[in-house]
């Protein structure tokens, strides 16, 4: 289904400190200046954008901020969820991140930074990167029907952004295969050159074992070589089975992250 003017409006302002014009929002969005006009119109009015007369630029309102931070304040996110992050971060000492699945793709809304290094990776918080390039789309897309995890991933496209980045449907469906076997997914250098990263899933046994998220760790390549990937795993597994009892729809107590994989 197309996207509806108004989110593709504001998920563009999202991207921007500071703004756009309706020439440029026209550009970006490809469609012509009367639609984004009359859409920011509509939003200006519900306050959810802010319009800067003098410079002709637009930037989101207080209205949506407000309301973001009232969806994250009812749900717990990020403030209780970070205590784990945190944990999981000075257990290893690298960048752990917290991504959410919904609606074909996955956003990035934590972050907790290992302490002490030298060379930091940049987070992802706040975007919603390429399914078939980041270790938390892979495990998204692993938990669905196999034909429609490629479908959805053929619609978005598989853009290439390294040399090592997954580009045919054939290697992605094997990939997603190898995920499915692990209970685990990896990046090499996929993204970003010289970033890796491996993420497990947050399942809800409460809705069947759906997977809504993911906990993932990143690295330069260098600090996370395929070994401590996978020395990694427990941790991160710990670290998705308290996530789980976070949730809005928590998973019982009695169940943990790596079974509720195991049952699958």
């Amino acid at each position: 289904m197309p996207q509806a003017p108004w989110a593709a409006v504001l998920e563009a302002l999202a991207g921007t400190a500071d703004g756009l014009t309706v020439s440029e929002l026209a550009e970006r969005l490809a469609t012509h200046r009367g639609v984004v006009s009359r859409t920011l119109s509509t939003l200006i009015a519900l306050d959810y954008v802010r319009a800067n007369a003098a410079a002709r630029r637009y930037t989101l309102g207080p209205s949506l901020v407000a309301l973001a931070f009232r969806f994250a304040d009812m749900t717990g996110f990020p403030g209780v969820c970070q205590p784990v992050l945190q944990d999981l971060a000075d257990a290893t000492g690298e960048l752990v991140q917290l991504a959410v699945a919904e609606r074909h793709r996955v956003l990035f809304i934590a972050k907790a930074e290992g302490r002490e290094q030298r060379i930091r990776m940049a987070s992802l918080v706040g975007q919603t990167p390429p399914l078939h390039a980041t270790a938390a789309g892979k495990l998204y897309l692993a938990s669905l029907p196999e034909d429609e995890a490629l479908e959805i991933a053929a619609g978005a496209g598989l853009r290439s952004f390294t040399r090592r980045t997954i580009t045919t449907l054939a290697r992605l469906r094997r990939e997603l295969r190898a995920v499915r076997r692990r209970g685990f997914a990896t990046v090499e250098e996929e993204l970003f050159d010289g970033a890796g990263a491996v993420g497990v899933p947050i399942r809800l046994a409460r809705q069947g074992g759906r997977v809504v998220g993911a906990v993932v760790l990143s690295g330069p390549t260098f600090r996370l070589p395929a070994a401590r990937k996978r020395e990694s795993v427990p941790l991160l597994l710990t670290a998705a089975d308290r996530m789980s009892r976070l949730w809005p729809l928590h998973a019982p107590e009695d169940v943990s992250a790596a079974a509720v994989w195991n049952r699958r």
